[in-house]
């Protein structure tokens, strides 16, 4: 009997389980990337800005970000862990999601009525923790229920909701912020994610479980929920995942590009200022810069995925690197204001591409009975590439603006491009999934013998 159930689960006997429907299986994802990209963008700034001094602002916003990202680092992996060993009647998964979505909906609703800066970083954290308790889970989720054949497919549909979320979150974040209703535009993210996730929860059914082996569980985490947290931690970081060359290598090229995505996003306003010498006419010319590429990364997102499977999950990534690495370096030498649109459209596309057949090949090659780990465990990767890219670019641009000032701005645009260029050569060691490889060969060969 045929079933295209993922590996790692099966189907309860006697019933051949249809793939899921993927648009509500990634509303949860579309919701949350409503969320970030409103709170990120538009609401937290906001209430710190209306909470500390002007001259340490910056630094306060960055705070809370530095403390997102910690708690994103430490309970993401966990979270996916303990759901890969979970079992209820209700499935593995979806317990974590009401029980994160719910605390974190409460969380956000309370920052309407915060009263000082140390308040909105108390509730950001606990709207984190919230948040990746769920997030850890759900992400496992999908590769139980999505077929190998189908990930393509799935992969640029969430990279399409994820790009797509935060442009709907901040655009209606940011108009009610300008109409004076912050608690409003906090009221329209919490709604957004509660309502993907009940989408996904309610109309997505988990597949059974396979039975675990005990002697093939990873070092330091116990079977069962006599696990303590000690054990869960030491597990999660176990060595076991060193021997795991395909996952540390696609590990590295993710942490590399993202970097570079992040070296310039933060940078884009000073280098319009001083290395295109835009001076205070600059803030209003980040938005048109910043949508052509939001707009075209998510227009390339869904084509993306499913190039994955005519072309390969590896090949993908690896081109929208080299891609990138272009449009960054043309971003750096790039004469006047204008000629950055034509540069633009393709580098947006990139993202767009990456973003789509990163999460297609990370599923194929992490463990069916440990998604849930290894994917919150790649997220590391995620979060901490924001971090870091502020942290490397910031003194390289103040070193060479020191001598030369400007030039710093244009200095980090061409690091950005290394970045992506190391990001591609890195995933150049990731051996393609056979489901992918033998997708490509099927349709060749298909190809083949209708010219014939």
């Amino acid at each position: 009997m045929r079933t295209d159930a993922a590996p790692g689960v099966r189907p309860q006997a006697g019933i051949e389980r249809p793939p899921p429907p993927l648009v509500p299986l990634i509303a949860y994802w579309l919701g949350l990337s409503i969320l970030w990209g409103a709170l990120t963008t538009v609401v937290i700034p906001s209430l710190v800005d209306a909470r500390v001094p002007p001259d340490i602002k910056s630094s306060a916003v960055a705070l809370i970000a530095a403390a997102q990202a910690i708690v994103a680092i430490g309970v993401q992996p966990i979270s996916g862990a303990l759901s890969d060993r979970l079992t209820t009647r209700w499935g593995r998964r979806r317990p974590w999601m009401v029980v994160g979505v719910t605390i974190q909906a409460i969380a956000l609703l309370s920052l309407a009525v915060v009263p000082g800066y140390w308040s909105v970083l108390l509730i950001m954290v606990g709207v984190e923790l919230a948040s990746n308790t769920a997030q850890g889970p759900y992400q496992g989720l999908l590769p139980d229920l999505v077929p190998p054949g189908r990930r393509g497919t799935a992969s640029g549909l969430m990279g399409a909701a994820q790009l797509g979320g935060q442009i709907i979150g901040a655009a209606v974040a940011g108009f009610a912020v300008a109409a004076g209703a912050t608690t409003l535009a906090i009221i329209f993210a919490a709604a957004s994610v509660a309502v993907g996730a009940t989408t996904t929860i309610l109309t997505i059914a988990e597949p059974e479980p396979e039975p675990r082996d005990p002697s093939g569980a990873a070092p330091g985490i116990a079977v069962g929920w006599i696990a303590t947290a000690r054990e869960t931690v030491a597990g999660v970081w176990g060595r076991d995942l060193l021997n795991r060359r395909d996952f540390l290598w696609l590990l590295a090229s993710r942490l590399a590009i993202l970097m570079a995505a992040g070296t310039l996003q933060p940078f884009i306003l000073f280098y319009l200022q001083d290395a295109l010498h835009l001076g205070n006419s600059a803030g209003p010319l980040v938005a048109p810069i910043a949508a052509t590429v939001a707009f075209a990364a998510f227009a390339a997102a869904i084509p993306g995925g499913s190039l994955t499977a005519r072309y390969g999950r590896v090949r993908v990534v690896a081109a929208s690197g080299l891609v990138g690495a272009l449009g960054a370096a043309c971003f750096a030498v790039a004469p006047s204001y204008l000629a950055l649109f034509p540069v633009a459209v393709p580098f947006g596309a990139a993202l767009g591409a990456f973003l789509s057949a990163d999460w297609a090949l990370m599923a194929d090659i992490v463990p069916a009975s440990e998604a849930g780990r290894y994917l919150g465990v790649s997220n590391t990767a995620t979060a901490g590439a924001a971090l870091l890219a502020v942290a490397v670019a910031g003194p390289v641009a103040d070193l060479v603006n020191g001598i030369n000032f400007g030039l710093g701005y244009r200095a980090i645009f061409l690091l950005a491009a290394v970045e992506f260029a190391i990001g591609a050569w890195c995933v150049g060691h990731v051996p393609e999934p056979e489901t992918t490889s033998a997708q490509a060969g099927t349709r060749s060969e298909t190809s083949s013998e209708s010219k014939g």
